[in-house]
């Protein structure tokens, strides 16, 4: 096998193997935090720590379409850990302020679709703006400014 066909395998392992690590330590991280109720931390304050955990899992290909090689692979790379991210995420969403706890829970929502249509093969870029849209509103409210790269 030459080196330029194994290499994107190589990538791809590479950033399951980065993507398990981070789920790992959200997990941990959650542990830590949850004590008792009076210990929870809020809506924003685990979002800061999901969008830690999402920013740092691989982004599929910038240019991609639905014949790009391996890109159902990509998609499933990207989708475990992001799935895992909102399932950590979603019950720390507290019911106070409520503002916020329907920009959280739209997002969740959003997202979920999207790694459906991902997976689905029905993606559309309508998709991506509600995720965006959804993403930008619950850093709105919870005073995050610094938006960095796409979720």
């Amino acid at each position: 096998m030459t080196r330029a066909r194994w290499l994107p395998a190589a990538i791809i392992g590479a950033a399951i193997v980065i993507a398990a690590g981070l789920v790992a330590a959200a997990v941990i991280l959650k542990s830590k935090d949850s004590g008792s109720v009076g210990d929870r931390p809020t809506t924003c304050q685990a979002w800061i720590q999901t969008q830690q955990t999402l920013r740092a899992i691989p982004a599929l290909p910038q240019v991609w379409n639905w014949n790009t090689p391996n890109i159902d692979t990509y998609i499933s790379n990207q989708n475990a850990p992001v799935g895992k991210a909102l399932d950590l995420f979603e019950p720390q969403i507290a019911a106070d302020p409520a503002d916020v706890a329907r920009a959280a829970q739209q997002y969740v929502d959003v997202r979920r679709r999207q790694i459906q249509t991902l997976t689905d093969h029905t993606y559309l870029p309508a998709d991506g703006v509600a995720v965006d849209s959804a993403l930008v509103r619950l850093n709105q409210l919870c005073g995050i400014t610094d938006i960095g790269q796409p979720l």
